[in-house]
């Protein structure tokens, strides 16, 4: 029922973008780009820069008051955006070597990106953990040829990805937010919108990877980020229609 409601909602607002003269779904990223920053880097708590500072250091590049590392975070994270944005015009598909890369960028500045992790992890109260980081290669190697051999729609290509990275957890920091730029280049390939989670909807989001994580159950996630889609359609809908 949802995946119908999200194709006629992403009819309407591309009818309503011809009347308006709206040439591409990029004429909607200015509010965007500043809100999946903020979500992206509050995810996990660490990074405390408010949501206004946000603005204002995406356009200024530097704000006071606030560590390196928190700046370098928001300013890679666009980058990051800015850089799959480019990718869903000019390639069909992600490597494993484009993951590593957009990794690189995500961690600039910040510790060596794009290197798989060479040490085991845990997270603390999850009820699935990390492979052993001996498992990491081939693990990865695996994901991409389950890509290659399943015909899988963008839409369940990136949600599929999505999961695995965080069942992984191939990098020692990062994999969420990784993941999530991952799945908005696919449903920008698919011709939707990509979409933000919010700190609010963290444990409603996280239940659903930890389905796919302990059952194997993709579709929770996959109905969960249906069910983005559709609000973010709605609230375009709404901001255009006013």
């Amino acid at each position: 029922m949802q995946k119908e409601l999200l194709e006629v909602l992403a009819r309407n607002l591309n009818n309503l973008m011809k009347d308006e003269k709206i040439n591409d779904l990029s004429y909607f990223d200015e509010e965007f780009i500043a809100k999946y920053t903020y979500d992206a880097i509050s995810m996990e708590g660490r990074n405390k820069i408010p949501y206004e500072k946000i603005k204002v250091l995406i356009e200024h590049k530097q704000i006071p008051n606030y560590s390196e590392r928190e700046i370098k975070e928001v300013l890679n994270h666009v980058k990051c955006y800015e850089k799959i944005c480019e990718w869903s015009k000019t390639k069909k598909d992600l490597s494993e070597e484009d993951i590593k890369d957009l990794h690189h960028l995500l961690e600039d500045e910040i510790y060596i990106g794009g290197v798989y992790r060479n040490v085991n992890i845990s997270i603390n109260e999850a009820q699935h953990q990390p492979p052993n980081y001996i498992k990491v290669y081939d693990r990865m190697k695996r994901l991409f040829d389950d890509i290659i051999t399943n015909d899988f729609s963008y839409l369940e290509k990136g949600v599929f990805i999505h999961a695995h990275l965080a069942k992984i957890h191939p990098f020692l920091d990062g994999n969420g937010r990784l993941g999530r730029l991952v799945l908005n280049f696919y449903l920008m390939k698919a011709g939707y919108l990509p979409i933000s989670i919010a700190v609010s909807e963290r444990e409603a989001y996280f239940k659903t990877i930890d389905e796919f994580k302990i059952n194997r159950d993709i579709k929770p996630l996959t109905s969960f980020v249906i069910n983005k889609l559709v609000e973010r359609y709605e609230l375009e809908l709404k901001n255009l229609e006013n």
